[in-house]
């Protein structure tokens, strides 16, 4: 079992029961699947109270999770650093098409592909704002030896956005395509690992992301305004797939 499916075996119950709990309170951005504001800002859910502190930067847990970064990169091969430059793309099709099929293209799917952009705003609307408090340095920034082996980030390290994105899509993608579901996990825990081979996350960062990725999604699971969106996504979808 990849550790993404571990994750989500052993949290995901209590996470959503949580979140659940927190949506009560909530007032969702509202509009059509059309328009381009996320579905959720930091004003709607604010995610920093869910996220254990990262290592403090020089300790030796920082040193540790520095050597598995090099370990990784020094294991990979040239196609799977091709393919993590591939990963720095963050649209639902570049995520997923691999397992999807090639029906699953933005031009097929107009719809979906504004409803999973709108999707993707909202993980920067929640998580940037986190790296910002939080503050943590990048691997290939903190020691030399590690190589910026994908395009750069400038942000901060904690959590990794790439990998909350990846975690919420694929639970919303599961929920529309459950017949696909553990390969769409698969390729989202293979997703999130080509931000640790390109030198980009430490393993700490993707745990994070996980963690922010099942918030949001959970988060979005429990809006009318969102399910609505939901719907025609998923009509989209399985017709495409032939489902």
């Amino acid at each position: 079992m990849t550790k993404l499916n571990q994750f989500f075996k052993e949290n995901n119950v209590k996470i959503l029961k949580k979140f659940k709990m927190l949506c009560l309170g909530l007032v969702f951005i509202t509009g059509s699947y059309g328009a381009e504001l996320p579905y959720l800002t930091t004003q709607q859910l604010d995610i920093i109270p869910f996220m254990p502190a990262p290592v403090v930067n020089g300790s030796e847990q920082d040193k540790e999770q520095q050597a598995q970064v090099l370990a990784v990169q020094r294991a990979a091969s040239v196609q799977r650093i091709a393919l993590a430059n591939k990963d720095a793309e963050e649209t639902v099709f570049a995520m997923f098409s691999s397992v999807m099929g090639s029906n699953f293209t933005a031009a097929n799917l107009p719809q979906s592909t504004k409803i999973f952009d709108r999707i993707g705003e909202t993980e920067d609307a929640v998580v940037d704002p986190v790296k910002k408090y939080f503050g943590r340095i990048r691997p290939f920034v903190n020691n030399p030896e590690i190589k910026p082996l994908v395009k750069p980030s400038t942000s901060g390290s904690y959590p990794s956005g790439h990998t909350s994105r990846s975690t919420m899509m694929a639970i919303i993608l599961s929920k529309m395509v459950p017949e696909k579901r553990e390969a769409i996990f698969i390729r989202a825990h293979d997703y999130a690992q080509s931000r640790i081979i390109g030198g980009m996350h430490y393993p700490q960062d993707l745990e994070a992301g996980f963690r922010a990725g099942s918030a949001m999604a959970a988060t979005l699971l429990a809006s009318p305004t969102f399910m609505a969106d939901f719907e025609v996504s998923r009509a989209e979808i399985r017709k495409q797939l032939g489902l």
